[in-house]
C-alpha cells in the first residue's frame, strides 16, 4: 500500500467515523421522561450533550463522548446541591444516566419520549 493509499483510507476513515459520532448524537437528542415522571430535554453542545430538566435545572452541561458513554465532572440533580462526576449511557429505550458521589453511584433510566 502507498502513501497516497494509506492517507485516502485514514481521510475516509475519519470522515466515516465523524458522520456515525455525529448522527449518534443527533439520535440521542430529544426529550425524556425520568423515573419521577418529570421530562428532561437532551440536545447536543460544543460535541457533547447537555440536559435540562423541566424546572430548567442545568443537569449536564457538554458531557463529553468517551468510547460508548459521555462523561461530565459537572452533573447536577434538581434535588441534590453540589455537582458530581456522571456517566450517560444509551439503552434500548433512551439513556441510562449515572452519578457518583464519593462511592455512591445512584442511576436512573431516562425513556426517550
Amino acid at each position: 500500500m502507498t502513501i497516497k493509499q494509506i492517507v485516502g483510507t485514514f481521510i475516509a476513515t475519519t470522515a466515516v467515523a465523524a458522520f456515525v459520532s455525529t448522527s449518534a448524537m443527533a439520535n440521542v437528542a430529544g426529550k425524556y421522561k425520568r423515573p419521577n415522571g418529570k421530562m428532561a430535554t437532551v440536545s447536543k453542545c460544543a460535541g457533547g450533550l447537555r440536559a435540562v430538566a423541566a424546572n430548567g435545572t442545568v443537569m449536564f452541561r457538554c458531557a463529553k463522548k468517551s468510547g460508548s458513554a459521555w462523561k461530565s465532572k459537572t452533573m447536577k440533580h434538581p434535588e441534590f446541591p453540589g455537582t458530581f462526576n456522571g456517566t450517560i449511557r444509551r439503552t434500548k429505550k433512551g439513556l441510562n444516566v449515572e452519578g457518583c458521589f464519593g462511592f455512591i453511584c445512584p442511576a436512573e433510566n431516562w425513556t426517550k419520549q
